[in-house]
């Protein structure tokens, strides 16, 4: 589901651009700009969803202190405890989101803007 979430994104961002130049600006924005104005939102989409998967990780951890202290200890222990606390400590691509996200902005960029340039060429 969360793929089909992303795939939509990467897709459509680039048509809505398009569809909002036609509108808004009579289709006076050039393939750069739209492939910019893509990019910056999908790079915005990675790291919203890395915030809110952070921030999920977090509230279910935080259940498991009954205390509310901060700190796990006797009852608060358990096997769920231990999986959520490694889900939340061992992913280090959450860390990594937005170096990784300003790469693939870059590819996405040069892929929208090509195929933007094929379409003009074409003459659509």
């Amino acid at each position: 589901m969360k793929l089909i979430v992303v795939l939509i994104v990467l897709l459509l961002t680039p048509v809505a651009v398009c569809f909002l130049n036609r509108k808004l600006y009579s289709g006076k924005l050039r393939n750069a700009a739209i492939s910019v104005i893509s990019t910056v939102f999908v790079y915005v989409s990675i790291l919203a969803s890395v915030a809110y998967i952070e921030y999920s990780l977090d509230a279910e951890l935080a259940a498991f202190d009954l205390n509310g202290d901060g700190v796990f200890s006797g009852n608060e222990v358990n096997f769920e405890q231990e999986r959520a606390i490694h889900r939340v400590t061992a992913d280090t691509g959450r860390t990594f989101a937005p170096f990784t996200g300003a790469i693939f902005s870059v590819i996405y960029f040069l892929g929208v803007w090509f195929l933007l340039s094929i379409i003009r060429w074409v003459g659509y």
